[in-house]
């Protein structure tokens, strides 16, 4: 059966239109995909997607539609919307190709973790919260970043390295859990400083050159080091600043300290002026 496609186009589905080597239906386009007919007509109304080949009154698909499809699902779980992603189309140069290898490596390095799945009662008995403070603790924990719903009373820990330093900080520093999240949202403001401050480097030096150069080919592989070296170099930095600043913070903090009087040293003080 055919079905009617923007200016009269039919697609068919018969199994020899599907395996044909000059195209596929859109049928065989959804097959391939994951996504539905009606789907894929609407990205085609969005422009997300190029133009079938047309020959009479039948739209044919190839390859390059199923790696556009799967740039847009790769972009799409980076948290950007159709609209975003369909400016971002019309504007890059790059094939999609391209881009697809360059959103898979910053996911690849922004986003290696290991995965850590548990409970909502198992998290907050972890934490110690309970009664009407749970509710109050999770979307704090939440609005963070630090946890993700999934539904079901499960959840993922965005970052178990983060939630596991704030475990230890509320037994050697005695915090409960709102203090702890409290402690966290101000590390994670300075954190998203230097982040930004090392991002727009990158942006001011290397992609916008690039950007403005068309965006060549045989230079994405030099942008994708570049913002591979940028991940290090910004992260050695925090480091490094962090013990420079700790190291003399608790300097001074310890020698304000020792140099205020005892409770011991001001009763001896006063025993001599009496």
């Amino acid at each position: 059966m055919a079905t009617l496609y923007g200016g009269g186009v039919t697609e068919e589905t018969s199994a020899e239109a599907a395996s044909g080597q000059d195209g596929f239906p859109i049928e065989e386009l959804s097959r391939r995909t994951g996504l539905t007919v009606r789907s894929l007509r609407s990205y085609q109304t969005r422009k997300l997607l190029p133009p079938p080949a047309v020959r009479g009154r039948t739209g044919f698909y190839d390859e390059r539609h199923v790696a556009r499809i799967e740039l847009i699902k790769d972009l799409q779980s980076q948290g950007l919307k159709l609209t975003s992603i369909a400016r971002m189309l019309d504007e890059q140069a790059a094939s999609d190709a391209d881009l697809l290898h360059f959103t898979r490596t910053v996911s690849d390095l922004f986003g290696q973790r290991a995965e850590s799945l548990t409970s909502v009662e198992e998290l907050m008995e972890r934490f110690a919260v309970g009664g009407d403070e749970a509710g109050a603790v999770l979307d704090k924990a939440l609005d963070l970043g630090l946890l993700r719903d999934l539904g079901d009373g499960t959840v993922e820990e965005v970052s178990p390295q983060l939630l596991a330093a704030g475990d230890r900080a509320m037994t050697m520093l005695d915090l409960d859990a709102t203090e702890l999240l409290g402690t966290i949202e101000q590390l994670r403001r300075h954190a998203d400083a230097v982040a930004t401050l090392y991002l727009d480097l990158f942006l001011e030096r290397v992609w916008t050159p690039f950007v403005e150069a068309g965006q060549p080919p045989e230079r994405w592989s030099e942008v994708e080091g570049a913002l591979r070296d940028v991940r290090g170099l910004a992260t050695e930095a925090l480091v490094g600043a962090f013990e420079l600043v700790m190291s003399t913070r608790v300097t001074e903090v310890l020698d304000q300290q020792l140099a205020r009087p005892t409770a011991r040293t001001r009763r001896r003080r006063g025993q001599r002026d009496r």
